[in-house]
């Protein structure tokens, strides 16, 4: 049995892995397991798939894990030249696979080009394992289990602010409730904003999103935060440009009628692969704007930026300014 597994959650993916590895040989060890890595520089295709069709001597069965498969992606067709010498040995042997090897292939994120020959034909002869993020509701009740578990008794503000830090990470949830387990056990909104560090590209959303918004206070809230973290505003104002630009692509592509499926693939094209998670996020924000807006805020920006690297304008104050103009 081969395995396509994927999906957006690195902890619930490795769950997910453990627990078909579990099924597939017990105890997973070197004898039975063998992981690679296809964006290695020295993977090769060849050797993988001649090892998966080699009995094993040390094992019944063996299972072959091949993480990152980016070749499953529509981003990487420009860039898969040593790869089409092996695509179709690789359906060959998923065609015919040895009874007593199986090949997992693995990949962190939702965005598979379903339009390709080489996933359409994993599809029809792997079983197929999508592991999806948490909604937030969800994230709520795994987040106060975990710290349930570690007898933490968490005030409700403590708790919406600790929500806001982990951006619905499940893999940094149970990081940072291990770290709050070792500070005490009664943790307060006081305790979380010393401990647990807040992700700089999920404040910048946030922070685009209150300009969306025309939220004043809070992009002015946002950034006195990052001030207090000494976040420096030049290096902070690459994140928000990265988020409107891509912000600005995704309005353009939803006023020309793509769906989100389609989107993702055209943002995806020449680069790396787009997270479905952040292009549904950005769509929804898109959808409360106008791509007219995006490109004015976006000039605007351009305009700080260019003043504030050649002394013009004081950098803080200048990106204040900006808010400002911003969020009218």
């Amino acid at each position: 049995m081969n395995v396509l597994l994927y999906g957006n959650e690195p902890y619930l993916l490795n769950q997910a892995l453990q627990d078909l590895l579990k099924r597939l040989v017990g105890t997973p060890d070197a004898m039975n397991t063998i992981t690679e890595d296809f964006t290695a520089p020295s993977f090769s295709m060849q050797r993988f798939l001649e090892e998966a069709d080699t009995m094993s001597f040390f094992s019944d069965h063996k299972v072959m894990i091949l993480q990152n498969c980016v070749f499953l992606t529509r981003g990487y067709a420009d860039k898969a030249n040593k790869f089409e010498n092996d695509r179709e040995r690789l359906m060959a042997y998923l065609s015919q696979p040895h009874d007593q090897t199986s090949l997992v292939f693995l990949y962190n994120d939702d965005n598979l080009d379903t339009a390709k020959a080489t996933t359409k034909h994993l599809k029809s002869t792997c079983e197929v394992i999508h592991v999806k993020k948490l909604e937030p509701d969800q994230f709520r009740v795994f987040l106060r289990q975990q710290l349930d578990l570690r007898k933490l008794k968490v005030s409700s503000d403590a708790f919406e602010e600790l929500v806001k830090r982990l951006d619905d990470n499940m893999q940094v949830a149970l990081h940072e409730c291990d770290k709050l387990a070792l500070y005490g056990t009664t943790i307060t909104k006081t305790d979380v904003v010393a401990l647990v560090s807040r992700p700089l590209d999920s404040e910048a959303f946030h922070l685009v999103n209150a300009i969306m918004d025309k939220k004043l206070s809070d992009a002015l809230s946002l950034w006195n935060d990052m001030i207090l973290l000494n976040i420096d505003a030049l290096a902070f104002i690459g994140l928000i440009a990265s988020q409107i630009r891509v912000l600005y692509q995704v309005s353009i592509l939803n006023d020309q009628g793509l769906h989100r499926s389609d989107i993702i693939n055209e943002l995806s094209q020449g680069s790396a692969p787009m997270n479905v998670y952040r292009v549904t996020r950005l769509l929804n924000l898109a959808r409360q704007t106008s791509s007219k807006r995006l490109l004015k805020v976006l000039n605007a920006l351009a305009e700080y930026d260019q003043k504030s690297k050649t002394g013009q304008i004081d950098k803080r104050f200048g990106f204040e300014l900006f808010l400002i103009e911003a969020t009218r």
